[in-house]
């Protein structure tokens, strides 16, 4: 799946593929289909 990944502080975002989380006991994973960013 595709994340926005910060490898260090105040540096930019990158798109990076990442493997999907597989959720433990009593856990769910929520797919999220729309986000906004604030960047001030």
């Amino acid at each position: 799946m595709k994340a926005a990944v910060v490898h260090e502080f105040k540096a930019p975002l990158r798109l990076e593929d990442v493997a999907k989380p597989e959720p433990g006991p009593e856990q769910i994973v929520v797919k999220i289909e729309a986000s906004g960013l604030c960047h001030t």
